[in-house]
């Protein structure tokens, strides 16, 4: 049990390292920086107007988050990929 915590551990720190995490960190410290694009995603949870949804996808910002965010659902589907592949090696096929 000891060496499976380990290599969770190791793995954490790895991903923690790897291009699309250190990027949506940073494009996450950025949005949070961004007053209007806050405001404009907070307000648009409240009222749900079209103009404002328009106006947070036709940020930058947003757009390269949400781009990021693809990249990182990405990773983790390929990691999911792998550890089924590993988990199912050891069951019985019947």
């Amino acid at each position: 049990m000891e060496e499976l915590l380990e290599k969770i551990a190791l793995l954490k720190t790895e991903l923690n390292e790897t291009e699309q995490v250190k990027n949506i960190k940073r494009l996450n410290a950025e949005i949070k920086k961004d007053k209007e694009l806050l405001n404009n995603i907070e307000l648009y949870k409240q009222t749900r107007k079209e103009s404002l949804k328009q106006d947070i996808y036709d940020s930058d910002l947003y757009q390269e988050y949400k781009h990021a965010e693809t990249e990182l659902n990405i990773l983790i589907l390929f990691i999911n990929s792998k550890l089924t592949k590993i988990s199912n090696k050891g069951k019985c096929k019947i």
